[in-house]
């Protein structure tokens, strides 16, 4: 068998097209918050870390994306009670619908997280500041033992 080696073109624009992909990366600054689903014996899964401390102050204010990954070998889903997923409808318009995504066997997805909500969180209330708690699962797998998480949301 006969292995051809890419020409220095193709490598040029794959060297450009990686660089490109990665600055406009790096441009967006949004938080990102990994989640890796994991199967822990027969009918147990877990998505991991366990408890996940956001800091609106911090972390949302160039936009949140939550990457989910999914390495095993059946669909899971992430949902978070609380949280709203920002999706684009006809005509470009943007959405916020409850944060509740499948994802496949070996597959990763990123979802963009709506902030608007945390708005008004840096309040005072009662004379401290408030801390939001948001309990998340895989609500495909809520009947076997799937152990959920916490995201704690601090002013």
């Amino acid at each position: 068998m006969t292995r051809t080696r890419p020409t220095l073109l193709t490598r040029g624009l794959k060297t450009a097209a990686l660089a490109g992909t990665l600055f406009l990366w790096g441009s967006a600054r949004a938080a990102e918050y990994h989640f890796v689903v994991n199967d822990v014996g027969e009918k147990r899964a877990v998505w991991v870390p366990q408890e996940v401390v956001i800091h609106c102050s911090t972390d949302m204010q160039d936009g949140l994306v939550f990457v989910l990954e999914n390495p095993t070998d059946r669909t899971h889903a992430f949902a978070a009670y609380g949280f709203f997923e920002e999706v684009m409808v006809a005509h470009g318009d943007i959405v916020a619908k409850p944060l509740r995504v499948n994802v496949t066997p070996e597959n990763t997805v990123r979802v963009q997280i709506s902030t608007v909500q945390f708005a008004t969180l840096g309040r005072m209330v009662d004379g401290m500041k408030g801390e939001e708690q948001f309990p998340y699962f895989c609500p495909l797998h809520k009947g076997d033992a799937h152990l959920g998480g916490m995201i704690h949301v601090l002013p």
